[in-house]
């Protein structure tokens, strides 16, 4: 679980990412799509964090 969790953080954080550079750069497009990209870069890294509590978890108990 912790695993798939960390993956899928990473993988979120990068979408987010290479979607506002691009967005910046590239496309220029609406605030919509950049605030869309932003909220996929915070939901990587809660999901980043959540793995990260969960490690720490399990070395505490």
């Amino acid at each position: 679980m912790r695993k798939f969790l960390k993956l899928t953080a990473f993988i979120l954080i990068i979408i987010g990412t290479l979607g506002l550079i691009l967005n910046e750069y590239v496309f220029d497009k609406s605030t919509t799509l950049t605030l869309t990209f932003a909220g996929v870069d915070i939901v990587g890294l809660i999901c980043l964090a959540i793995a990260h509590y969960m490690k720490r978890g399990k070395a505490g108990s």
